[in-house]
C-alpha cells in the first residue's frame, strides 16, 4: 500500500498523476495518516478512476462542487470519475488514517460494450448525481458494504491471485453501490455538468499560466464564456472567486518548492506568481500561521 503525504497533479491540468496506475491493472491502493500529510489538505483535482475510501480513525471532509461532509471514524464513501473533489483533514494533528482504492472503471467493467459495463457500470459514472456516494455505518444496508470495504485493505499485496481477489471484491462492492444509483439525466444537469467542462478548462489554463499575470478576461476567453459565467462557474462549484483560487494554486505550488528543493524564498516568490518575497510571505502566513522559512523547516523535518 502506498503511503501518501500529498499529491501531485499533471502538469497542464488538475487532474491528479497516479504513481504506480499502469493500464495492465489500473488500481492503487493508498494510505494517508493526518500527521504525515503536508498541509493537512488537498487541493481541487480530479480523475478519471474512481476513489473509494474508508476512515480508520480521526475525521476529515470531503468538498465536491454541490456537497460536502465530514467523514468520520468507519464511515467511508466513493467519489465519482472525473468529479472535481477536495479533502481537509480536521485538526491536521490529529491521528487521521485514512484508506483508500483507486482505480478504473474498467477494472469491473469486463469486455468493453459488454453487458457489465453497460448495465451496472456506465450508468453509476455518468450519473452527475452522484458526484459523492456516502457510507453511514449508522445505516444497516450500507454497513455491509463498508464491511466489505474494510477487508479490502486486508488482502495480501503479495499473494499469489491477489489482482482476481481484489478485482472480485471491487466488483462486489459495486454491485451494491450501483443498486443504489437512479441516474436522472434532464436539462439542469446537462447545464451544471457544461459549467464543469468549462471550469475545468480555466482551471488547467490557471494552472498552466500561475506564474504569469492572470486576468478574469484570460480565463473567461481560455474557456469560450463570458466573465459573468466565468465568476459564477467559480462560485457555484468551488465557492470560491477566480482569484482567491489563483492564490491557492499559487501557495500550493509555492510550498511543494519550499519542500522539495533549496530554492530561495525570492526565487520561488517570482516563480509562483507572487511578484516580491515580502508579498509571498504575507499570503503564506495568512493561510498556515508560517513564514516560508517556518513552513519549511517543519514539514521538512516531519518523520515520513
Amino acid at each position: 500500500m502506498l503511503h501518501v503525504t500529498g499529491i501531485d497533479l499533471n502538469p497542464d491540468s488538475r487532474e491528479e498523476h497516479l504513481p504506480g496506475y499502469t493500464p495492465n491493472f489500473p488500481h492503487i491502493a493508498s494510505l494517508v495518516q493526518g500527521t504525515r500529510y503536508f498541509g493537512g489538505k488537498t487541493p481541487w483535482h480530479w480523475h478519471e478512476s474512481v476513489e473509494l475510501f474508508y476512515v480508520r480513525k480521526g475525521a476529515i471532509l470531503y468538498r465536491t462542487p454541490h456537497c460536502e461532509h465530514v467523514m468520520r471514524a468507519g464511515s467511508g464513501g466513493m467519489v465519482n470519475s472525473n468529479v472535481l473533489h477536495s479533502t481537509q483533514i480536521l485538526k491536521p494533528e490529529a491521528d487521521l488514517e485514512l484508506v483508500l482504492h483507486l482505480f478504473s472503471p474498467a477494472l469491473v467493467a469486463g469486455v468493453p460494450g459488454g453487458t457489465v459495463e453497460e448495465q451496472y457500470v456506465r450508468p453509476l459514472v455518468q450519473d452527475k448525481e452522484k458526484e459523492l456516494i456516502l457510507l453511514d455505518p449508522a445505516d444497516a444496508a450500507q454497513t455491509e458494504i463498508l464491511t466489505l470495504l474494510r477487508k479490502t485493505f486486508d488482502l495480501d499485496e503479495t499473494a499469489y491471485g491477489y489482482e482476481l481477489r481484489l478485482q472480485a471484491a471491487l466488483s462486489e462492492i459495486w454491485a451494491h453501490l450501483a443498486a443504489q444509483a437512479h441516474p436522472r439525466p434532464g436539462t439542469e444537469e446537462k447545464a451544471a455538468t457544461a459549467a464543469q467542462q468549462k471550469l475545468k478548462q480555466m482551471m488547467v489554463y490557471i494552472n498552466t499560466h500561475y506564474a504569469e499575470k492572470i486576468t478574469v478576461p484570460m480565463l473567461a476567453a481560455a474557456a469560450y464564456c463570458s466573465e459573468r459565467e466565468c465568476y459564477r462557474a467559480f462560485q457555484n462549484c468551488l465557492h470560491t472567486s477566480p482569484t482567491d483560487y489563483i492564490r491557492t494554486v499559487r501557495l500550493q505550488s509555492a510550498c511543494k518548492m519550499l519542500l522539495e528543493t533549496d530554492r530561495t524564498v525570492t526565487d520561488i516568490a517570482q516563480s509562483c506568481g507572487f511578484g516580491t518575497s515580502s508579498y509571498f510571505g504575507m499570503q503564506l502566513h495568512a493561510e498556515t500561521g508560517c513564514t516560508p522559512t517556518e513552513y519549511r523547516k517543519k514539514w521538512q523535518n516531519i518523520d515520513t
